[in-house]
């Protein structure tokens, strides 16, 4: 098996013309549902074999899982207000795993503040843009935990290293 030879190595390319166009969608997409609270939207940019993992584990199926988690997420967003937000597309940083399929990490800040005090955060960090079957997923990778999972159900995943979030308050 050549990919699995250590002397292996991934050449780099630049997204086609294609690929890029389908991520700048998403992107667009992700950040107008962001912005208008369009929760459906924003549970299918998860990825499927994330999704699956997830369902598994709660023993429902992902149709279920995907309306468990669009309520989880408005009751949630009625205690903190998303001021703003953006992924920023033209700043995405892409790469190349060594199977030779692309990934972007896009950077992203929100601003969010809370429902309850109206003290303001903003948090700044990279989202993962990943191909699964033709289509591009975006999966936050802030959180070790998150990352894990990620790595258990997209092993191509194992080598890439991830930025941590950062938070500050806003006066």
């Amino acid at each position: 098996m050549l990919l699995a030879s250590p002397v292996f190595v991934a050449q780099a390319r630049s997204l086609t013309s294609t690929e890029k166009q389908k991520l700048e969608t998403t992107v667009v997409d992700f950040n107008k549902a962001m912005r208008t609270g369009d929760y459906d939207i924003i549970t299918k940019t998860i990825p499927p074999r994330l999704m699956e993992f997830y369902a598994k584990q709660a023993n429902i199926d992902v149709d279920t899982l995907r309306g468990v988690m669009v309520d989880m997420t408005k009751a949630s967003m009625a205690l903190v207000k998303i001021e703003d937000f953006d992924m920023d597309f033209s700043a995405a940083a892409t790469h190349e795993l060594p199977n030779g399929e692309p990934y972007a990490l896009i950077p992203m800040e929100t601003v969010t503040a809370s429902g309850l005090t109206g003290n303001k955060m903003v948090v700044r960090g990279d989202t993962l843009a990943m191909l699964d079957s033709g289509d591009w997923y975006l999966v936050r990778v802030s959180e070790a935990q998150q990352i894990a999972i990620l790595r258990q159900v997209y092993p191509e995943f194992a080598s890439v290293e991830f930025s941590s979030e950062t938070m500050e308050a806003v006066k």
